[in-house]
């Protein structure tokens, strides 16, 4: 399993919560080893499964949540075409939110918009930075992006030294599990929940909803694209070239290893809520997406693009 990020964020412990269980649901019960190849928001990991890993079902990746939707990026190092990629499936729809640390200024939703935060990135084709642009350019929110971070745990660290004052996508199930003291302590503030569809936890039941602070339709639509990656949180591929039979037996294992009671139990300990999409589930997502019509896909192009980027 090639996990295309750093060791210790979300999507590794991920990876390494299904790598511990996937291998029982596989006929001869195989052992996964996990191998991390972070890079260029894991277009790197990306670029290694689809070209030159072994094309015989042995190597999976495990990469960002952009990927699926890399239509929205441009094309710079990538070297995989999404809708060739057979999805195997994704752990969770995830629910990202937008932190304060407790010495920023920030103390509400409406405060984003009268002063500027600073907010950490790990690359440019990655929710923090996509998601803090395009409130930028969309909505008129003040965020200013410090790049160059390896993963979210390095972002955390960053928070509690005060280099940045909080995040513009965390996901909660992060929080949640790896610092809920932070939430019960009041060292952070969340401001604005992040996802397709309202989350129902009680933690987040009377915090602000993106989709809600949208003004016009036309934003809407576009955070409707944005967040549809929400909803394929922990995605996970194998190349298209391999043989069918292969790829569907590891579809078959992912939604059985997202049923069985000891994984289901392992990940209470480290993920939170596992709420998955099965492979065919997420091509039927990505299709939808590359079917819009090619202006509004343009105009979010435009909105998650890099300052100064071609």
């Amino acid at each position: 399993m090639i996990v295309g990020s750093d060791v210790g964020g979300g999507y590794d412990l991920t990876a390494r919560t299904v790598a511990r269980h996937l291998g029982r649901h596989l006929p001869g019960s195989p052992s996964v080893i996990v191998q991390n190849k972070p890079g260029a928001s894991s277009i790197v990991a990306s670029n290694y499964v689809y070209e030159l890993a072994p094309k015989d079902g042995t190597v999976i990746a495990a990469v960002q949540r952009p990927i699926p939707l890399q239509i929205l990026f441009g094309d710079t190092g990538v070297r995989f075409d999404v809708q060739q990629i057979q999805w195997i499936g994704s752990t969770s729809n995830e629910v990202g939110v937008v932190v304060a640390w407790r010495t920023a200024p920030q103390r509400t939703v409406d405060d984003l918009f009268r002063s500027a935060m600073i907010v950490g990135g790990t690359g440019p084709a990655t929710d923090p930075e996509l998601i803090a642009r395009a409130m930028n350019n969309v909505l008129g929110t003040k965020f200013k992006i410090v790049s160059g971070y390896r993963g979210q745990s390095q972002m955390a660290l960053a928070m509690e030294r005060e280099e940045i004052q909080g995040s513009a996508n965390w996901s909660f199930s992060d929080i949640d599990k790896g610092h809920p003291d932070w939430i019960a302590d009041g060292r952070i503030r969340i401001l604005l929940q992040l996802a397709l569809t309202k989350s129902q936890n009680p933690a987040l039941r009377d915090i602000p909803f993106i989709l809600d602070i949208a003004r016009t339709e036309d934003q809407r639509r576009i955070f409707e694209i944005l967040m549809g990656m929400k909803a394929m949180g922990r995605p996970y591929f194998v190349a298209p070239t391999v043989p069918k039979d292969r790829s569907d037996a590891l579809r078959t294992a992912f939604m059985e290893t997202m049923r069985d009671p000891h994984f289901l139990a392992d990940a209470e300990k480290t993920l939170g809520a596992i709420d998955p999409l099965s492979g065919p589930a997420m091509q039927k997502v990505i299709a939808s997406v590359y079917a819009l019509p090619p202006a509004l896909v343009a105009r979010a192009r435009e909105i998650v693009k890099v300052p100064g980027a071609d």
